[in-house]
């Protein structure tokens, strides 16, 4: 983001000090997971993983566009994935569910390679040898022929646009790709079968198999018409909070549509948008060439029918194909939620207080109870876990449990603790314990509980707050 306001001429000294800082937090960060003896692992600890090392080096490659990255550090990467790079110029995975074997992991490392500037390599080389030859055959050797997962081929794409975009072989891997495409109206999209990397599936895999579709296609210049219907769907699937559900399908929606900037023609002309609310409430926004590629929120607090019915207007006048989106948030008593909307499929969770009235500086025993409810291992899954207001969280019992193993790590985050696991299973259910301590005399309640696959959010699992009065 830093990058396209500097291109386009967008950046102000406020703007440009607010997104070098955030640029800078997320590289100090990101070093935080580099592995001892190489490499970049989940949660810094060895063994480093093929899949998280090629997307570490892909990050520091953009950062570095904009922001000063210790290049020993991209180095220490790319030699580290040259030394996992096996005698056929394969990379394998073991942990990680892309391409189902060697063409996908393969397909990943060479476009982060590429994109890095390690594509003259002869380890790049004769990976890129390995992926033609495989990219479209039959599906049981391999390769992503006939039957075979979107997913899988648009990293083939983007490693051979990477490398090569005028390239026989690279065209035929985008017509492959272009003819798996679903329409949906104005929309197209290619629907994940398999886990991404990390595991999302649903309409999460499917933003990201879209995403890095688009941008393969971007890259190579094939079939225009299909990276304007991948972007519809892309826009659309933007949620409320404008981002797209996991960090992955955001990072690579971005992507996209950022690379669709750099190559989209020029605006059709100035328009005035208006936005009304029940006909009374009216915004208007101006559209021109300096504005047109800028994301315009109208937001209504106020003004809304007695009835619960309301209706958004919006009328354009001048030029333009625009596309917008409608987001409304409303809260509801937790004992008026549907039971429904809290129970997801995937994980349960259960958190009891083994008492909810004490006094200042009391300790209160919260008890936790995670389980998956589906065969299978979710790579990484996220505990939410309320703190009520003027408690303090006895952190060593939480340290304890990392140390044990029984947890990746967590974070202490306002009135939440956010608690990771790694390689979650279907029938080895986690329980622990935790201390609070209460500091202030009040009555409050909790905030709420969940648990969910970190690349699945859809599906989360909630449990309603619960009430504590604390006495002098």
């Amino acid at each position: 983001m830093l990058d396209y306001v500097q291109s386009t001429g967008q950046a102000n000294p406020e703007l440009q000090m607010q997104a070098e800082k955030y640029v800078s937090t997320g590289y100090q960060r990101l070093l935080t997971f580099e592995a001892p003896g190489g490499g970049f692992s989940l949660m810094g600890n060895p063994p480093a993983e093929v899949f998280l090392t090629a997307y570490g080096l892909m990050q520091f490659h953009d950062m570095a566009q904009v922001y000063p990255v210790d290049e020993a550090v991209a180095e220490r990467a790319a030699r580290w994935l040259f030394q996992q790079q096996q005698a056929d110029g394969t990379w394998q995975t073991y942990d990680y569910r892309a391409g189902q074997g060697a063409l996908g992991a393969t397909a990943y490392v060479v476009w982060a390679l590429a994109e890095a500037g390690y594509a003259d390599t002869p380890q790049v080389g004769q990976a890129i040898s390995y992926i033609r030859e495989f990219a479209l055959s039959p599906s049981a050797q391999g390769g992503t022929g006939e039957g075979a997962d979107p997913y899988s081929l648009a990293l083939v794409a983007n490693a051979l646009a990477a490398y090569a975009p005028d390239d026989a072989m690279t065209q035929a891997v985008m017509n492959r790709l272009y003819e798996m495409r679903v329409q949906d109206g104005d929309a197209i999209y290619w629907p994940a079968g398999e886990g991404s990397f990390m595991g999302a599936t649903g309409e999460s895999g499917s933003l990201e198999t879209t995403a890095l579709a688009a941008y393969a296609f971007m890259r190579a210049k094939a079939h225009p018409e299909a990276v304007s219907g991948a972007l519809s769907y892309l826009i659309q699937g933007k949620d409320a909070w404008g981002t797209w559900g996991t960090t992955q399908a955001t990072i690579l929606s971005l992507k996209a549509l950022l690379l669709a900037t750099e190559t989209a023609g020029q605006a059709e002309g100035p328009a005035t948008l208006r936005v009304s609310l029940n006909r009374e409430l009216t915004r208007e926004i101006v559209i021109d060439q300096t504005t047109a590629d800028v994301v315009h929120l109208v937001t209504f607090d106020r003004g809304f029918s007695p009835s619960g019915e309301n209706r958004v207007q919006i009328e354009l006048q001048g030029g333009g194909n625009l596309m917008y989106q409608v987001a409304t948030r409303y809260y509801l008593p937790w004992d008026a939620v549907p039971a429904a909307e809290m129970v997801g499929d995937v994980m349960t969770i259960d958190v009891d207080y083994d008492r909810t009235r004490l006094s200042v500086n009391d300790e209160v025993t919260v008890d936790v109870a995670v389980r998956l409810n589906k065969e299978g291992v979710v790579k990484l899954a996220l505990i939410d876990l309320g703190v009520p207001p003027g408690f303090t969280v006895l952190s060593e019992d939480l340290s304890r449990l990392v140390e044990q193993g029984a947890i990746a790590r967590y974070e202490l985050a306002g009135r939440q603790i956010i608690v990771y696991l790694e390689d979650f299973a279907y029938g080895t259910p986690l329980r622990f314990s935790y201390r609070l301590r209460a500091r202030f005399p009040l009555r409050a309640q909790t905030p709420s509980s969940s648990a969910y696959d970190y690349y699945n959010p859809a599906d989360t699992t909630v449990r309603a707050p619960l009430e504590v009065t604390v006495s002098e």
